[in-house]
């Protein structure tokens, strides 16, 4: 009796394996090619930040492609702009501090279709900060001014509040949190880039 009701079972489930199989032969997944939207943006970034308590100013770009809607993948990459001054770095009396960082942007964002909304943006990559004896902006022989150099890990998550301005602009203000790991410059602590960032964004494209 079991092994009668065993077989008719397994009669059952292969005939149940087979109308599947014959009825849907493509596998189902998240990002199905027939539901799959593309899209794509670019645009600009400005950020009030610090470095070892100095105020710094952050601007760059970033981009990338928008899957459904909702998920974004790309690059992005800020330079300081405003060339804070340190004492006691160097032979002269003053040092200032060039540099910047970028790296692959992860972005969700949540339900983009509404007017105000919120996207989750984190930058995962790499950075370099400096001193030199004088400004790169000023100097043609910028090179034979630097005092010291290093390299460095960043990951910065973040969370902004977008505005949709027009269909393909997108008004975002924001808070983030950069963490920096292998920095290493005379007189200057390690985690002295590890700070807060405020930052205003503009983004241009397909949403």
């Amino acid at each position: 009796m079991r092994l009668k009701l065993l077989s008719t079972f397994m009669l059952f489930v292969l005939g149940a394996l087979t109308t599947v199989a014959q009825s849907d032969n493509e596998m189902k997944t998240l990002f199905n090619k027939d539901n799959l939207t593309y899209g794509g943006y670019g645009g600009v970034r400005v950020a009030h930040s610090s470095f070892a308590g100095k105020d710094t100013w952050l601007v760059g770009g970033r981009g990338g492609v928008v899957l459904n809607n909702s998920f974004a993948f790309g690059g992005a990459g800020y330079g300081i702009v405003n060339s804070p001054q340190f004492a006691n770095i160097g032979l002269n009396d003053v040092a200032y501090l060039e540099g910047g960082y970028g790296g692959l942007l992860l972005e969700y964002i949540l339900l983009p279709n509404k007017l105000v909304h919120l996207s989750f943006p984190v930058i995962i990559g790499a950075g370099g900060l400096l001193y030199s004896e004088t400004r790169a902006i000023d100097d043609a022989d910028f090179d034979q001014s630097i005092i010291a150099n290093t390299s460095f890990f960043v990951l910065e998550p973040g969370v902004e509040l977008e505005i949709n301005i027009i269909r393909f602009m997108r008004l975002a203000a924001g808070v983030s949190y950069r963490y920096t790991n292998g920095m290493n410059l005379p007189n200057t602590s390690s985690s002295a880039f590890n700070a807060l960032s405020l930052s205003v964004s503009l983004k241009f494209g397909r949403f």
